[in-house]
């Protein structure tokens, strides 16, 4: 993760501490023993993929700042290089849960794919990822590691 990538979720519009929000970031990120797909400017996401039944699914997982309680799901749209996808989630409500010790949240969300855009979504094609929950968006950018 190079400081363009903080620099850029920090100038985005969305409200908070900077200077917390990308201490926390690296302090969840250096938490976990799995490398995150993408950051927005106070939450970390997660990403697998999954197949039940013939069903092809994304699973997201969100740590951080972001809260939700819905009972209208979420959509995933995610710019790509010489695409764009538009992904909804596959249940219709969703609920933050409190992820102790990092004083944040986990919010876990499935969104229904299908089978031949797998494929596209690999960190190496992504530009950006964009989470509309509520009437709230929020900007993810690819997640790169400092070397």
């Amino acid at each position: 993760m190079t400081m363009g990538v903080f620099g850029k979720l920090i100038n985005s519009k969305q409200k908070g501490d900077d200077t917390s929000n990308e201490d926390y970031i690296k302090t969840v990120i250096s938490s976990s023993e799995n490398e995150p797909l993408a950051l927005s400017n106070n939450s970390i996401m997660y990403v697998g993929y999954n197949e039940l039944g013939g069903y092809y699914y994304l699973q997201t997982f969100i740590v951080g700042r972001l809260k939700v309680k819905t009972k209208n799901g979420a959509t995933l749209d995610i710019e790509g290089n010489n695409y764009n996808l538009k992904l909804n989630s596959d249940m219709p409500e969703l609920e933050s849960e409190p992820a102790h010790p990092l004083e944040g949240y986990v919010t876990k969300i499935d969104f229904q794919i299908e089978k031949n855009d797998v494929e596209k979504i690999k960190r190496s094609n992504i530009k950006t990822l964009t989470l509309f929950v509520k009437k709230e968006t929020h900007v993810f950018l690819i997640y790169k590691k400092e070397e």
